[in-house]
């Protein structure tokens, strides 16, 4: 890329959630040697190992199993997975709590599904 010196281990990464839009002149050879396509997590590990990360330094509450919520089946991405669990956070911190509670998960999930572009899917975030 242009401004680099060739002698330094530069790494440049690069986001989009629309990569139809780039410039080919962007992705010709050269610029970007290499394209890491991540999707949505469709499979119950995929989404359980996105919730652990999400909740590793939170104190949840005995009933939250987050087994169960990778069970889901509703398309959420991982960036709107991170959303639910840091809602649910702020759910607790609002109400004066430490521990975070399945109403808190339940109420970040309603907070996140509700701003998506495509609509209001309300579902219960605990069957």
């Amino acid at each position: 890329m242009d401004g680099f010196d060739q002698s330094t281990n530069v790494r440049v990464i690069m986001a989009t959630n629309r990569a139809d839009e780039l410039d080919p002149a962007l992705l010709r050879p050269g610029r970007v040697d290499r394209k890491i396509e991540f999707t949505a997590p469709k499979h119950h590990d995929d989404k359980l190992l996105v919730l652990q990360a999400c909740t590793a330094g939170m104190s949840l509450d005995g009933d939250i199993d987050l087994d169960a919520l990778a069970n889901r089946h509703d398309e959420l991405n991982g960036a709107e997975i991170a959303a639910v669990c840091r809602e649910a956070g702020t759910q607790a911190v609002r109400c004066g709590r430490y521990t975070v509670t399945r109403e808190d998960f339940h109420k970040g999930y309603l907070s996140v599904v509700n701003n998506k572009p495509n609509g209001a899917r309300q579902f219960a975030f605990y069957n």
